[in-house]
């Protein structure tokens, strides 16, 4: 039996110290990089030739083709044009109700009280 004497050297230790970071850092476009994708899309250039110039893949490209109402709406109606999403400001008293009814529900649950949509209606308008 032969045994081979000579054992490969071990694999060079990744540079970072930590194997906490991702291997590749996620691109998030911005909707105004996302029309002028959509422009170039109109214009007659192949999807692979947009790819590559945005360095995106081209299932991610066909995702926003599918989104285009949505994306030149969204991108008319924002005010910045570096915004990657788009977020609705929630009122507090809104919040608040909602906790506070949310508190109600489970103590009715705790006490056997039984519950229906107009009891939880009525009880929302009055917080």
């Amino acid at each position: 039996m032969l045994l081979c004497s000579k054992i490969p050297p071990k694999r060079p230790t990744p540079s970072k110290a930590s194997g906490n970071e991702p291997k590749h850092q996620k691109k998030v476009m911005t909707f105004h990089e996302k029309v002028q994708l959509l422009d170039m899309i109109q214009e007659g250039k192949s999807y692979t030739a947009v790819s590559r110039c945005y360095d995106v893949n081209e299932s991610t490209k066909r995702c926003i083709k599918k989104n285009e109402i949505a994306i030149r709406s969204t991108a008319a109606v924002s005010f910045c044009e570096s915004a990657k999403k788009i977020t609705t400001v929630r009122n507090k008293d809104f919040v608040r109700m909602e906790s506070t009814l949310e508190l109600w529900i489970s103590n009715c649950k705790k006490k056997n009280i039984p519950l229906s949509g107009n009891i939880t209606r009525e009880k929302a308008r009055k917080l």
